[in-house]
């Protein structure tokens, strides 16, 4: 069963569509970078996917289910672009955060030791065990952008999805991020990405789509650098980094 279908999903805040005639397949394992300029309808997208958002037409489905109807949401971890740059007050530990994502397997019964444990194999993969007693409020972007994944892990998330994750993230953080995200990704995990470095995306994704509002192109990184959708998208080729001439 593939992870993500879309058949002509249109959305758009007033008359005008943010997303027009969007149609797409994500398999289980596959690792989709989506790229495309401010405001291009990117964000917009990953919320019709994860059914955060009704469409004006077409459909979105997750795991073969209408994406508003799914309620199994311990399948998916989610990472806002605002979980790095939020500042605000967080009473919580970074362990008690990683811990939350074993409530849905929970349900009305108590946390056990074996959610204990798995929450503590979540941060060992992510490098946090370190920090486990920290207030989250006390965590660099980089380290907060770890706590969120590690959750998405402790709750056994088949799909992670994340939206423009290293913004306000330091250097040597961001490129310690996309090693992590080598791994879950070549461990099985599947991931949707919206990140704004062109090149990190054709170096990393299994896949690459690139839109402005609508699809102008859906395939290979390779295919991707040699066709004309970075033009079409952006106005102009910019210059895509560590991708050879």
């Amino acid at each position: 069963m593939n992870v993500v279908e879309t058949r002509n999903l249109t959305f758009g805040y007033t008359a005008t569509p943010v997303v027009e005639d969007v149609n797409l397949t994500v398999e289980a394992g596959e690792f989709l970078g989506i790229v495309g300029p401010n405001g291009s309808g990117k964000s917009t997208l990953l919320k019709l996917l994860l059914g955060l958002l009704e469409p004006d037409s077409g459909e979105a489905r997750l795991f073969g289910e209408h994406a508003t109807a799914f309620d199994d949401g311990e399948r998916i971890g989610y990472v806002a672009q605002s979980v790095t740059t939020d500042t605000s007050e967080m009473p919580i530990t970074v362990r008690e955060a990683v811990l939350m994502g074993r409530y849905p397997h929970v349900g009305f019964g108590r946390i056990t030791e074996d959610d204990r444990r798995k929450a503590r194999e979540a941060l060992e993969t992510v490098g946090m065990s370190h920090l486990a007693d920290r207030r989250v409020a006390r965590l660099s972007g980089g380290q907060r952008q770890r706590t969120y994944i590690a959750r998405a892990l402790a709750a056994e998330a088949e799909l992670l999805v994340l939206d423009e994750p290293t913004v306000g993230v330091d250097a040597e953080s961001v490129a310690a991020f996309f090693e992590l995200l080598a791994d879950l990704h070549e461990f099985g995990l599947t991931v949707l990405l919206i990140e704004h470095d062109v090149g990190t995306v054709v170096e990393r994704a299994s896949t690459v789509l690139c839109m402005n509002r609508e699809v102008l192109f859906h395939g290979s990184p390779d295919d991707f650098v040699e066709s004309t959708a970075l033009a079409e998208a952006y106005g102009a080729t910019p210059k895509i980094m560590g991708v050879s001439e």
